[in-house]
């Protein structure tokens, strides 16, 4: 196991357990990316963050020699892949947890804390802002600068001992917070359910005004609720207010004097195009995650369509995540050594058509056909064990060889009328008369 050196302490300050290294640079202001807590609470893009998160969390992670193409079932690695990557979670909580730190927050740390033989004994997500690469100066070398959230203490630690798995980067050193790049669609979407809340609140009807004929400025000095004094016009603003606005006060009947006369700004629902509003935000939401409008309940698309676009989902949105996945783990993970005989992390992403019967059915059927799989193939794609005399493929003889094809041809002749085949052409220089 390669030590752990304290790094310079300077470092200190700026990644503090209170101060999370700028990862929600902006908090709840109006510019700049929002915290993770502000950005769930927008349903659509809560519901593409838990669904991307579970579609990773839900595939089986397996230690494969690519050589002969097995599943090694007996490796040590099986009890932090797919029994217990640490003490607190569970395998799928463990990678639906990574999966949503990479995707919102842009990076994932994954601390990998070794056995007495080097051998990984458990896998720790650290808590996001506790954990910065950095490129050490004059050697170019590559450090993780991590803080024990615990005691605190900064620690320098070897890429071999920390596996890092990146949204969006620029610079392949650091991922890009998806909270940073969708800071603008996300605001107006915060903004949009805040503004219709505020309607339904005022019994959905917006403001409105109060007139009259009377000259109400010339009256000052009037002392208002909170103690201090304004015109008669504050004083009546503060409590139309006060009696109508709110919950629970909606629709209360309201009494005028003073030759007031109330007139609201009539503005529906419709007018102002909440609906039209919503399906733009959830629109930008599915572009910023690669979920597809389906997926977010949003869309009138077909049943087809909507087939199609999963099928491109899985394609083009989580086979590249998959991808990184199998390629950081299986270099932390693995041994050189072991990397050199064949042996792969590798992610069955056929769990993710496993709700999908009759396409799976229509696939595995056409694969047993053509001879690509044999029936114990077939079974392991399930995670279904083998069967008896399940390895040997099979073939149809509609397609063979053209080489083959003359004697097949014959053959077939030979049958179909009665026993004979048509002669040859050596065969029939040999039957002839001789001449002359």
């Amino acid at each position: 196991m390669i030590s752990l050196r304290k790094a310079m302490t300077a470092l200190q300050e700026e990644l503090s357990w209170e101060s999370p290294g700028g990862w929600f640079g902006g908090g709840g202001s109006r510019e700049g990316p929002m915290s993770a807590e502000e950005a769930l609470k927008i349903s659509a893009f809560y519901r593409a963050v838990d669904l991307r998160s579970d579609s990773i969390g839900r595939l089986p992670i397996q230690v494969k020699d690519l050589t002969t193409r097995r599943k090694v079932e007996d490796h040590y690695l099986g009890r932090v892949l797919w029994e217990t990557p640490n003490e607190a979670m569970s395998p799928l909580i463990f990678k639906k947890l990574v999966e949503y730190q990479r995707l919102v927050l842009g990076n994932a740390y994954i601390y990998l804390y070794r056995d007495r033989h080097g051998r990984p004994a458990e896998l720790l997500p650290l808590p996001p802002g506790t954990c910065e690469p950095t490129i050490e100066p004059g050697t170019g070398k590559l450090w993780y600068m991590a803080q024990d959230p615990k005691t605190r203490e900064l620690y320098r630690l070897d890429p071999a001992d920390m596996i890092h798995l990146k949204g969006l980067s620029t610079d392949g050193i650091r991922g890009r917070s998806l909270l940073s790049q969708a800071a603008l669609t996300l605001r107006v979407a915060q903004s949009r359910d805040r503004y219709e809340g505020d309607v339904y609140m005022n019994g959905g009807r917006p403001g409105g005004v109060l007139t009259t004929q009377t000259d109400l400025s010339a009256k000052q000095g009037v002392k208002l609720p909170d103690g201090t004094t304004g015109s008669y016009q504050d004083y009546i603003r503060y409590e139309w207010e006060r009696v109508h606005r709110g919950p629970g006060n909606q629709f209360r009947v309201a009494v005028l004097d003073n030759s007031l006369e109330y007139k609201p700004i009539s503005m529906s629902l419709a007018d102002a195009q909440f609906i039209e509003a919503k399906t733009v935000s959830v629109a930008d939401i599915s572009r910023f995650t690669g979920v597809p409008l389906h997926l977010l309940m949003a869309g009138k698309e077909s049943y087809e369509s909507n087939a199609a676009n999963s099928t491109e989902f899985a394609k083009y949105c989580l086979h590249p995540t998959v991808v990184q996945w199998e390629e950081e783990l299986s270099r932390k993970l693995l041994t050189a050594s072991e990397r050199a005989k064949g042996l792969w992390l590798q992610i069955n992403m056929m769990a993710e058509y496993r709700g999908d019967t009759a396409s799976r059915r229509e696939w595995y059927k056409a694969m047993l056909q053509e001879g690509v799989f044999s029936v114990n193939d077939v079974l392991a794609l399930e995670d279904m064990p083998e069967v008896p005399g399940g390895d040997t493929h099979r073939a149809s003889l509609n397609y063979v060889p053209l080489s083959a094809w003359p004697e097949l041809s014959r053959e077939r002749a030979r049958k179909g009328s009665g026993g004979r085949a048509a002669p040859r052409e050596d065969e029939k220089k040999e039957d002839s008369p001789e001449q002359g």
